[in-house]
């Protein structure tokens, strides 16, 4: 299948919006992405496809769109593409967040670029649910799009930095402690950024009785499941990332 790019946005510094057009938008959920080859036509350099979390759907428009940063030749690429392009993609591939809640306390936590794929998870939770929704990134600079990006109005959000440069200074962990600390304990959670990040989330979930579900990024080679190149560790054994994932539970993922 092919995506058209509608517009590839430079957003800033090395960020970019690209956004295309599918008829599988229709068939996209929150937490899968897609595999993109990415370079000329015929041309094998670079010859593995690079995989990106979906970051908006528009169903109405049939469009689909990606939020990614340069931090290789891959990506570096894919910032030359634009409007009426073709790209080459596998897609949607992986398995996607739970939705199927109504009447609970969601919690939604999202690091650094971990933040993208957040975005469909948030609107497809807020008709039936109350969702929190707290960022965090090094500095104001790295989390611009994120606070300037339209939230539903019933979405209780908030973003926390590390230097301070925003109101709450701090990581987003941090933040989600003053969160609790004012009474908040929600009855299920969601999480996506660095491993790091998940790791602290892991913890205070299994202190707290929290279930929850993590998006884990890995390397990929094949993104179907063969190559087994983005193996991770969990209590049922190797699962892959970009089959048995991207999204797992919580409670079964090694995060060591």
């Amino acid at each position: 299948m092919f995506l058209e790019v509608i517009n590839n946005q430079r957003l800033a510094s090395d960020y970019y919006l690209l956004v295309t057009q599918s008829t599988a938008s229709a068939q996209t959920r929150p937490g899968q992405f897609f595999h993109l080859k990415i370079g000329k036509k015929y041309s094998y350099d670079p010859l593995l496809r690079r995989p990106l979390s979906v970051h908006k759907v528009d169903r109405s428009k049939g469009r689909i769109s990606f939020l990614y940063r340069i931090i290789g030749k891959g990506t570096k690429m894919l910032s030359f593409y634009q409007a009426g392009d073709r790209i080459d993609a596998l897609g949607p591939l992986g398995k996607g967040f739970k939705t199927d809640f109504k009447n609970k306390q969601i919690l939604v936590i999202g690091g650094g670029m971990g933040i993208a794929p957040l975005y469909p998870l948030v609107d497809s939770l807020l008709n039936s649910n109350q969702v929190t929704f707290l960022i965090g990134g090094n500095n104001q600079q790295d989390l611009k799009y994120f606070l300037d990006f339209p939230i539903n109005s019933g979405v209780i959000f908030d973003a926390a930095s590390i230097d301070g440069s925003i109101e709450f200074k701090g990581t987003v962990i941090d933040l989600w402690e003053k969160s609790y600390s004012a009474g908040f304990n929600p009855d299920f959670l969601f999480a996506c950024g660095p491993k790091a990040m998940l790791r602290r989330v892991k913890l205070i979930a299994e202190e707290r009785a929290i279930p929850g579900q993590v998006s884990l990024e890995e390397r990929m080679g094949c993104g179907s499941g063969v190559c087994l190149s983005c193996v991770c560790h969990t209590n049922k054994g190797n699962q892959r990332v970009c089959k048995e994932g991207p999204v797992f539970s919580l409670q079964e993922v090694s995060l060591e």
